[in-house]
């Protein structure tokens, strides 16, 4: 059964929880901040030093689980326990979610068998620029972004292409995992990006409009990438095969 709140008027409610489940390069940071500006939607970051928002992170997990063990007295060891105690952490919000992703769950069907828990997907549309983001991600060493235009550059060569491979795999693999989960609101990134965005599911869910604080036009590879006629052949050919 889902947790039963006691709002403030005395009137029972049941939380409503939520993960954002994406690929990654997809503008589910700039989503989740946009759902922690308001009081009632609880996210990690708001409990415990966890910006990203992403609980299950692998670097991070175990810390995570010692805080949210701390935070609820619940035994963690493993990820649904962990998932359970931050759910448990935050019953007296009316919402409450993380962000994730679907290498993170060694047993998402299990996680996604859970009632009372909406998905929310959110991937891109152009692989080509997810895949040259990923490439610029790791060079960088960082993972943040802003948007906006991207002030380095990349010329993709055989030094990258085994690694541009893995990533297409990566990429199909999400995007089957992600449509494979029923009852889902998915979101696409270049959708997300329009001043105008509306997405009537989304709202519905949480009751009111759900905007990025500021939207900005997806910045396409094609503006950082040198040889990006070679780099998007190469990553079409791939795809097909």
């Amino acid at each position: 059964m889902p947790p039963v709140n006691q709002q403030a008027n005395g009137k029972s409610f049941a939380m409503k929880r939520f993960c954002v489940l994406t690929s990654g390069r997809a503008g589910s940071t700039a989503l989740m901040d946009a759902l922690a500006r308001y009081d009632d939607i609880a996210v990690p970051h708001k409990q415990v030093d966890c910006k990203d928002n992403e609980i299950l992170h692998p670097r991070r997990r175990g810390l995570y689980a010692q805080q949210y063990q701390q935070l609820t007295g619940l035994p963690v060891t493993d990820e649904l326990s962990l998932i359970h105690a931050f759910y448990e952490s935050n019953l007296n919000a009316p919402y409450a979610g993380f962000k994730s992703m679907p290498e993170r769950h060694q047993r998402l069907g299990e996680f996604a068998a859970q009632p009372n828990l909406q998905f929310i997907t959110l991937k891109r549309a152009d692989i080509p620029s997810t895949i040259a983001s990923f490439l610029m991600a790791f060079d960088a060493g960082t993972w943040r972004r802003e948007g906006g235009e991207q002030s380095n550059r990349l010329t993709f060569g055989p030094a990258y292409e085994q690694r541009a491979i893995g990533h297409l795999r990566y990429l199909l693999q999400c995007e089957s995992q992600l449509r494979s989960l029923v009852g889902a609101i998915h979101l696409q990134y270049e959708d997300l990006c329009r001043s105008e965005f509306s997405c009537p599911a989304l709202d519905a869910f949480f009751q009111r409009p759900i905007r990025l604080l500021n939207p900005k036009p997806p910045t396409s590879a094609e503006s950082y990438v040198e040889n990006w006629d070679e780099f998007c052949s190469f990553i079409n050919r791939h795809q097909q095969g």
